[in-house]
Parts: structure tokens; C-alpha cells; sequence
């Protein structure tokens, strides 16, 4: 049996070059046996705007948002999955608001003491799906090292696609032969 993948995207843009190339992802990752969810983090409905430094996660013995709104199951049910992978264009050098939040909220899967830190990822690999009008300097670099840092942080390295260079118009996107197989071999990849 394959792999359980989540994807998180993060576009406001529902009908985008990410969401497009998640699509192509997923597709390629369910036709080589893994189950693939798809969630757009820019529809969900938040209480906050993001995490709120609360510590209410810190003394629940669960590992979950206390904050109770759309993205605090998804987030709950991450360790569920054997691969995590958020998916964002980027946006003036970063990922998109719309994903940030989800992102910073994931702080509730990791508890933190002074003498030992746990978290539920234990067993959960991490995937980023980044695309932009620029080159890799224009803030790809930046949000590859990023997901990077949050990877290594639990012993991993990420697996990247990265996209630059994309054009705006998804249409172009869209007939991008070499594109599309290169995110369908990524998806195989992670199944």
C-alpha cells in the first residue's frame, strides 16, 4: 500500500499555477497507490489570524490547536499522514498569507520543556510545492530554505519542486509538457 500524503495549498488564486501543479502532484501520487488529500488552507475559516502564542498546546497532553476552527483538525490529523506537503506561490519574497497561518499553527505538534522537546511527526516526511514569476532569487530560495529549516528541525530534508520562472496566466501553465511531467514524477516520488 502507498503512502498517505497530505497537500496544503496556499494560493488565493483556486484556479492558479500552484493549485495546477498540486493537481498534476496528487494525480500522479494516487495512480502509484498512495491516498492523497487535497486542502486549500486559503478557504479555511480561521478564529485568528494565525498562531496566538497562547501555549494552550503546550499544556494539552494532545497535540492540537486549541483553538477550535477548520484548520485545527487538519492540522490535528497531520501525524496521520507519512507526508506533509505545502504547496505556495510566492509572494514579495515568502509564502502567501493564506498559508502562513497554517504554518505557524502546526506549533501544536511539537511540545517544548525545558529538559526534552516530542512532537507527533515522528514518522512524517516533508514536501514543498513553491512556484513564482521570478528566478530562484526572487524568494524561492527563501521559502525552500524555510521548509528547509522546519524539516531539519525533526531530523528530515525536504523533497522540492520548485517552479520559476512561472508565467501568471495558468494557461501557459497548463500547456507546459515538461512541467506536468516533472510534477507528475515528483508526485510518483512521494507515493
Amino acid at each position: 500500500m502507498g503512502k498517505k500524503i497530505l497537500i496544503v495549498t496556499g494560493s488565493p488564486r483556486k484556479q492558479g499555477n500552484t493549485n495546477t501543479i498540486a493537481g498534476w502532484v496528487a494525480d500522479a501520487a494516487r495512480e502509484a497507490g498512495a491516498e492523497v488529500r487535497l486542502v486549500n488552507a486559503a478557504t479555511l475559516k480561521y478564529k485568528t489570524g494565525g498562531c496566538m502564542a497562547c501555549m494552550g498546546c503546550q499544556e494539552s497532553e494532545e497535540y492540537r490547536c486549541v483553538i477550535k476552527d477548520e484548520a485545527s483538525d487538519i492540522i490535528a490529523s497531520i501525524p496521520e499522514y507519512d507526508v506533509l506537503v505545502l504547496a505556495s506561490p510566492v509572494y514579495f519574497f515568502s509564502v502567501t498569507a493564506q498559508i502562513k497561518p497554517f504554518i505557524d499553527r502546526m506549533y501544536c505538534l511539537t511540545k517544548f520543556s525545558d529538559t526534552s522537546i516530542q512532537t507527533a511527526l515522528d514518522h512524517t516526511e516533508f514536501g514543498l510545492i513553491a512556484d513564482g514569476a521570478g528566478d530562484m532569487g526572487s524568494g524561492l530560495d527563501l521559502v525552500e530554505k524555510m521548509i528547509g529549516k522546519m524539516a531539519g528541525f525533526f531530523g528530515r530534508k525536504p523533497h522540492t519542486l520548485l517552479v520559476p520562472n512561472c508565467p501568471f496566466d495558468v494557461s501557459e501553465t497548463m500547456m507546459d509538457s515538461v512541467l506536468k511531467e516533472k510534477a507528475r514524477e515528483f508526485g510518483a516520488e512521494l507515493a
